[in-house]
């Protein structure tokens, strides 16, 4: 059997489309396509085999069977449409979980595990310092120091302590 390009080419273009193209459509124009393609399929079937199926016998003898296998269907479609009456309709929905998550002491995951561990230690550190740097605060204010709030910069007077900084430079 030889390799034949075109083909291969067509059954590729035929890929892409699939994959890159179609999923973009919306569901109409997907199903008017489908229904097209499908019209499009069951015809060239049918002019391509006709003469097969001019020529095929086999169903002559279904042609006894079909009211009985019509019935069949009837009995059995009414037995589910009664059944479907009966049983209520409701259809059971499962309730959500309650969603609950762990606190960061539980972590099981080792990055967060060791941050968790690092922002301790900082903690208990600021923590045992903070007294100490309290003390040396209040031992060092000086009560009586007064801010200037007229600064001069260049000839300008600033009158406010509140102004930036900057604008005193």
């Amino acid at each position: 059997m030889e390799l034949f390009l075109p083909s291969i080419l067509i059954f590729i273009l035929s890929i892409i489309v699939v994959i890159v193209i179609v999923p973009r459509f919306s569901p109409i124009i997907i199903v008017t396509l489908a229904i097209l393609l499908l019209g499009a399929g069951t015809y060239n079937h049918f002019s391509m085999f006709w003469n097969e199926y001019r020529q095929s016998t086999w169903q002559q003898t279904l042609k006894f069977f079909a009211p009985g296998i019509i019935l069949i269907a009837i009995f059995i479609y009414l037995f589910f449409a009664i059944g479907s009456f009966f049983t209520g309709g409701q259809v059971p929905v499962p309730t959500m979980p309650a969603i609950t998550i762990p606190s960061a002491d539980t972590a099981t995951n080792f990055l967060t595990a060791s941050i968790n561990n690092t922002m301790k230690a900082a903690n208990t550190a600021v923590n045992s310092i903070l007294p100490t740097l309290n003390e040396n605060v209040k031992q060092n204010a000086k009560p009586n120091v007064k801010l200037n709030t007229n600064v001069k910069n260049n000839g300008r007077n600033i009158p406010n302590i509140t102004r930036s900084q900057l604008a005193a430079f």
